[in-house]
């Protein structure tokens, strides 16, 4: 006997503390409905939002928007924890360095690099107007 496939419409909304969320809804429910009270848009599909990313998006008169200044500030904010979770091994490579009285010139100017990599990424994708080379941007690009 076969099951049943199960298949979702999603809304793409505001939740009550301000930020995009995704509310998924089984065939079979008023969808229209549901979308008026969320005060939401349908999605097609979750393959046209981009989930790491999904408070990027402008939820505006029935459609959504990839707003790009958005997916900048998400990406420093990104580059910001990932670079804070480098640091946690460059200072395991710095206290062995220091303890072994080895040069420590090298890393200390990683150290600024590690530093200064959310300003720099903040200048370096000002001018980016594209979505995939915001996305492509990595903390090792910048140090």
């Amino acid at each position: 006997m076969k099951e049943k496939e199960l298949k979702m419409q999603v809304i793409l909304h505001k939740n009550n503390e301000g930020n995009n969320a995704i509310t998924s809804v089984a065939n079979g429910y008023n969808i229209k409905k549901i979308q008026s009270q969320l005060d939401g848009v349908l999605v097609d599909s979750l393959d046209n939002i981009n989930i790491e990313y999904i408070n990027a998006y402008d939820i505006e008169d029935n459609s959504i928007n990839l707003n790009l200044n958005k997916v900048k500030d998400l990406k420093v904010q990104k580059i910001r924890e990932e670079r804070d979770n480098a640091f946690i091994e460059f200072d395991k490579r710095f206290d062995i360095a220091f303890k072994d009285d080895e040069d420590l010139t090298e890393l200390k100017q990683e150290r600024i690099k590690l530093k200064n990599a959310p300003e720099v990424a903040l200048s370096t994708i000002k001018d980016y107007d594209s979505f995939d080379d915001i996305l492509n941007l990595t903390l090792k690009d910048l140090i």
